[in-house]
């Protein structure tokens, strides 16, 4: 800066609030998706599907960042995983009791 030299440097990047991230709703579509198949079922199926399915319209309209766009899909393919479980779980168990109710017990 000497002899009123100012070097041609650019000014630093803006920092913005706004991240890029993925939304809270896509990973929470994500989790309950997770939850789905395993523990919860159709506590949690129902959730993830109707999570991810609101979060990939926001993606879809430019309302959320793109970055969520897998963790909603996933949460979505999981959680209908686990209604199809718990469903299939609910016509065996149910199957078992009209089997146990109309079997010949007189021995």
């Amino acid at each position: 800066m000497a002899n009123g030299y100012t070097p041609n440097v650019p000014p630093p990047p803006q920092s913005s609030m706004y991240e890029d991230k993925a939304s809270g709703m896509a990973i929470t579509a994500l989790v309950l998706g997770i939850l789905s198949p395993f523990c919860c079922g159709i506590l949690s199926g129902i959730p993830a599907v109707i999570i991810g399915w609101m979060e990939r319209g926001k993606i879809q309209r430019g309302e959320a960042s793109m970055k969520g766009n897998g963790f909603a899909l996933a949460g979505i393919i999981l959680g209908a995983i686990g209604i199809v479980f718990s469903l299939i779980g609910f016509v065996i168990w149910l199957l078992m009791i009209i089997g146990a109710s109309t079997a010949n017990t007189s021995w």
